[in-house]
Order: structure tokens, then sequence, then C-alpha cells
């Protein structure tokens, strides 16, 4: 059984892996880092795209692919 520490921790990550695959269009690389090692499959829903863009080095395939097909206006 987890502690509530631990729990409050997972809940913690859930929630920047989240916010950071719902809402970053571009990702760091300590971003995408954070979200790999919370989920593996992440690599399918991104791109490496390195000196590219200035907002970071992979590209969120997720909110590229949603923006491109709504006209929705994410940023970063």
């Amino acid at each position: 059984m987890l502690s509530k520490r631990e729990i409050y921790v997972a809940e913690q990550e859930f929630d920047r892996f989240e916010e950071i695959m719902n809402t970053k269009l571009y990702l760091t690389k300590e971003e995408y880092d954070f979200c790999f090692s919370y989920d593996k499959d992440i690599r399918k829903d991104t791109s490496y795209i390195g000196n590219y863009s200035k907002l970071g080095d992979y590209l969120n395939l997720r909110l590229y692919n949603h923006e491109k097909h709504s006209g929705d206006n994410i940023s970063n």
C-alpha cells in the first residue's frame, strides 16, 4: 500500500505529465526526459526537431496534429 506521501508525489507527476502533453507544442529536453520517464510511449507522440525551434527540442505531435486540423493556435 502506498503512503500518503507516495500518492501525493505520484499525483504531482501525473499532473505535470498531463500539463506538458496537453498544453506545450514544443518540449524542452528536460520536459521530454520527464515525460519519457513517466511514459515510454511518449516517443510516438513527439518528434525530435533539435534547434529548429527556440522554444524546445521536441515537437508535441498530439498538439501539432490537433492545431493543424482544428485551426487552434497553440504557440508553446
